[in-house]
């Protein structure tokens, strides 16, 4: 499979990423060895131009590497019909076991390349570029795990077996199945759908009405509160606002949504969610910069205070975006409860 053209396409895109984050990487080392703000000789001004200029472009990498999780999605679900069993990406990923672990590099690495953004976006706005030593100090970690990235796709895709039979999403996340798949789909949707608009609701009330974002406690809350959020979300996506999309109460799948014929709605639930986390979880990342870099201070305080209502708006998508095609059904079909075929009761 690993000749497949989106495969192809993924895999020398990432490479390419790689290579220019190499780059930044041999930089960073250069860095660490030799900043020095005070100084005013020709090294140092050559160090400050070559950082502003490979910041740029592994801003743009990056911003691509975030995208890439897209193009993941799609590759494996375009590589479905030649898996024997396959319906979409989960039985394409099932189909060897570096499949899920490869996909959870991949979203756990659209925070690890978006902190670095975040990092990039308060030093070059604060004059002497002072989180430039700390940035290179995160680029040192943020190389191998690229390397990781990369790895393990060409891995997953290199096993990918077409003569091998894989378990369907059906089977996969099967209501009263045996898997930890299966357990998420058996939530009761009545008590998920509850407990998803309680937290929603309690947490964009007390957070907004007590301006967290103005104290280290509240961004410190609000970070708890977006991760904790975020598991929340996608188990509520699986329990109950899938099967409402489909309008089937036996189909869970999280993969299905992103389909053409469920009009990519998946993308507008899956992305306010991983939106509102990021920015929730960012500003207490920052905090312990503040007290090491008082320079950037001011810079990242205003960062933080919009990092943190943007996450507001985002979970206030997330929760309309969840909630929305339950409301259309129960439009349609009269007030008719998907899952029990009598009167809807919240």
């Amino acid at each position: 499979m690993i000749w497949n053209s989106w495969v192809l396409a993924l895999i020398i895109g990432q490479v390419g990423i790689v290579a220019v984050n190499a780059v930044a990487f041999i930089n960073a080392l250069r860095i660490i060895r030799n900043w020095d703000p005070t100084s005013y000789d020709p090294e140092q001004l050559e160090l400050e131009r070559r950082s502003e200029l490979v910041a740029t472009i592994v801003t743009w990498s990056l911003l691509f590497e975030v995208f890439s999780l897209v193009v993941f999605e799609r590759t494996t679900d375009s590589l479905a019909p030649f898996i024997p069993g396959a319906m979409c990406p989960v039985g394409v990923l099932g189909q060897n076991p570096w499949g899920y672990p490869t996909l959870f590099v991949k979203m756990f690495g659209l925070f690890v390349y978006g902190f670095w953004i975040v990092l990039n976006w308060v030093d070059i706005r604060v004059e002497g570029f002072p989180l430039t030593p700390f940035k290179s100090r995160y680029t040192l970690v943020l190389f191998p795990y690229l390397m990781l990235d990369v790895t393990l796709q060409v891995i997953f895709f290199s096993k990918l077996d077409p003569s091998v039979i894989t378990s369907c999403c059906g089977v996969v996340f099967e209501v009263g199945g045996q898997s930890y798949a299966s357990s998420v789909a058996s939530l009761p949707p009545k008590i998920t759908r509850w407990i998803l608009a309680s937290y929603g609701v309690g947490f964009l009330l007390v957070s907004w009405l007590l301006h967290w974002e103005r104290r280290k406690w509240g961004r410190t809350l609000h970070a708890l509160l977006s991760a904790g959020g975020f598991f929340l979300g996608m188990a509520a996506v699986i329990a109950f606002t899938a099967p409402y999309i489909y309008q089937m109460p036996a189909l869970h799948c999280p993969f299905c949504l992103m389909k053409r014929e469920n009009y990519y709605y998946g993308y507008l639930v899956y992305a306010p969610l991983f939106i509102a986390t990021f920015f929730g979880v960012c500003p207490a990342l920052l905090d312990p910069l503040r007290r090491s870099y008082r320079a950037a201070v001011e810079v990242m305080e205003g960062a933080q205070m919009r990092m943190v209502r943007v996450s507001r708006a985002f979970w206030l998508v997330f929760l309309i975006m969840a909630f929305l095609p339950m409301g259309y059904y129960l439009w349609q079909s009269g007030g008719v409860d998907l899952f029990i075929g009598g009167r809807f009761v919240f």
